[in-house]
C-alpha cells in the first residue's frame, strides 16, 4: 500500500529549501528592487521565488520572480524596507531569508498636471514631495510713436517684449490635506501707437507663475518686460523703444534653478535697424529624476520679441523674435507679431511711421506677450 503524501495527484511533494544567498538594490528613478540569489540545490525544486519587503511604516509589497536578478515590484517611492526572498512552489514558499536590511528607495516623481491656467492641489496621504516647472509670462511689445507732418520726422518703433523666467525645483516635502496653489502668468499685451506726433505706449509686462504651499510661497517665475514706446517725431526723429528686459525668477527650495528670462531686442529709428530678439541661451535643467518630463530652454519655443522698424526703412538686420513674436515690418500700419510659445516674450514692436499732411496717421501696436505655465510633479 502506497504510504508517501499526496497533493494535488503528486507524491512526496515539499516546500523548497531556502535560496544560501541573496543580495537587493536598487536603482535611481525606478521602484523596481533587483534581487539576486543562490538557489538551493537541496530537496524540492523551487518554481518561482516570494520577494517580500516590509517598510519602517509598517507596508509590506511583495512580488514574484523567476530568476535570480529579477526584479520585484510594489515598493514605494522615498520608503525604507527590509527584503526577504523564500524559494517557493506549488506547496507553497519555503523559509525565507533576508536579502537587504534599510533598503531606501529612490525618490520617483509622476506628472500631477500641467497648468495653462491657475489652480489647485489638495496633497493626498500617499504623497511625500513635489517637483514642478515655472514659466513667467511673455511681456508684449511697445506700440510706435507718431510722426510729425510738417516736418517729415519719423516717430520711433517699439521695443519687443522680454520673456519670462523659468524656474525649477524638486523634493519639496508636503504633508497631507497641504493645498498647492499654482498661480500661472497671464501675458502683458502690446502697447498702443500713437495716431498723432505724441509717444506710443509701453508694452505691458508679463505676470508671474508662482506656487505657494499653505501660507508659504516655495517658487517664483517672473513676467518678462513689457517693451519700451517708440518716441514721437517732431523736429528729429523719435527715439527707439527700449527693448524689454527678461524675467527674473527666484525659490527657497535647496537645490532649485533659476533661470533668467531672454531680453527683448530695441526698436528702430529713421537711421539705426532694429534689434533681433533673444533665444533663451541656458539649457540648465533639474537632474537625479530623469522620469521628470525636463523643459529645457530652447532656442525655438523660450525667446524674446523682436524689435519694431520704421517704415520705408529696409535695414540688413532683421526684426526676428528669439522664440518670441517678430518685430513689424517697415511697411505703414503694421504691428509686432505676438508671441506664440509659452512664456514667450512678447511680440515685436511695432514699426515706426510718418504721417503726411495728406494721410491719416496710423496707430501701429505692439504684439502680445504668452502665457505662462508650471507643470506639477508629485512623489
Amino acid at each position: 500500500m502506497a504510504t508517501g503524501n499526496i497533493r494535488g495527484g503528486k507524491r512526496n511533494y515539499a516546500r523548497p529549501t531556502s535560496p544560501t544567498t541573496s543580495t537587493a538594490t536598487t536603482s535611481a528613478d525606478t521602484l523596481n528592487v533587483t534581487v539576486t540569489f543562490t538557489p538551493s540545490n537541496i530537496g524540492a525544486a523551487a518554481t518561482s521565488y516570494l520577494v517580500t519587503g516590509t517598510s519602517t511604516t509598517g507596508v509590506t509589497a511583495s512580488s514574484t520572480i523567476t530568476s535570480s536578478g529579477g526584479s520585484a515590484t510594489g515598493f514605494s517611492s522615498g520608503a525604507t524596507y527590509d527584503v526577504t526572498i523564500a524559494a517557493q512552489n506549488y506547496n507553497g514558499p519555503g523559509a525565507a531569508i533576508t536579502a537587504a536590511t534599510g533598503l531606501v528607495m529612490p525618490t520617483v516623481y509622476s506628472l500631477q498636471s500641467t497648468y495653462n491656467s491657475s489652480g489647485s492641489y489638495t496633497v493626498p496621504a500617499s504623497v511625500t514631495k513635489i517637483a514642478a516647472y515655472l514659466i513667467g509670462a511673455g511681456g508684449g511689445g511697445g506700440g510706435t510713436g507718431g510722426g510729425f507732418p510738417s516736418t517729415g520726422a519719423y516717430g520711433g518703433g517699439g521695443g519687443g517684449g522680454g520673456g519670462g523666467a523659468i524656474v525649477a525645483f524638486k523634493d519639496y516635502t508636503v504633508t497631507a490635506g497641504a493645498t498647492v496653489t499654482i498661480t500661472v502668468g497671464t501675458a502683458g499685451n502690446g502697447g498702443e501707437g500713437a495716431n498723432s506726433a505724441a509717444d506710443g505706449n509701453n508694452g505691458n509686462s508679463g505676470n508671474a507663475s508662482n506656487i505657494t504651499v499653505g501660507n508659504t510661497s516655495i517658487a517664483n517665475a517672473g513676467g518678462g518686460g513689457g517693451g519700451g514706446r517708440g518716441g514721437a517725431g517732431g523736429n528729429q526723429n523719435g527715439a527707439s523703444g527700449t527693448a524689454g528686459a527678461g524675467g527674473t525668477g527666484s525659490s527657497n527650495v535647496a537645490g532649485a534653478i533659476t533661470i533668467t528670462g531672454a531680453t527683448g531686442g530695441a526698436g528702430g529709428t529713421e537711421s539705426t535697424a532694429p534689434n533681433n530678439g533673444n533665444n533663451q541661451s541656458s539649457n540648465s535643467n533639474i537632474t537625479g529624476a530623469t522620469n521628470i518630463a525636463a523643459i529645457v530652454p530652447s532656442n525655438t519655443l523660450y525667446g524674446s520679441g523682436g524689435g519694431g522698424g520704421v517704415e520705408g526703412r529696409n535695414y540688413s538686420t532683421s526684426t526676428a523674435g528669439g522664440g518670441g513674436g517678430a518685430g513689424a515690418s517697415t511697411a505703414q500700419g503694421s504691428v509686432g507679431a505676438p508671441a506664440t510659445a509659452t512664456g514667450a516674450g512678447g511680440g515685436g514692436g511695432s514699426g515706426g511711421f510718418n504721417s503726411n499732411s495728406g494721410g491719416n496717421p496710423i496707430s501701429n501696436a505692439g504684439g502680445a506677450g504668452f502665457i505662462g505655465q508650471v507643470i506639477l510633479y508629485i512623489a
